[in-house]
């Protein structure tokens, strides 16, 4: 998984507040997809759908513990 810098981190935030400039939600959204596809840039098949379950497995422990 590729770290991403602040530096882009600005940018891609600069990009998706003039992409959807009156919706937060849509911001948010578009930012984590994006930060998604820089993390996941190079890598392997395998990889990317490892990157994914350890996402999905995080977010089922979230929301069993509520």
């Amino acid at each position: 998984m590729a770290k991403i810098s602040e530096k882009l981190k600005k940018q891609i935030w600069k990009e998706v507040k003039e992409e959807f400039p009156d919706d937060e939600m849509m911001q948010e959204i578009h930012y984590v997809r994006l930060l998604h596809y820089y993390q996941t840039l190079d890598l392997s098949p395998e990889e990317y759908i490892k990157f994914f379950n350890k996402s999905l497995s995080k977010r089922k422990r979230l929301s069993i513990n509520r």
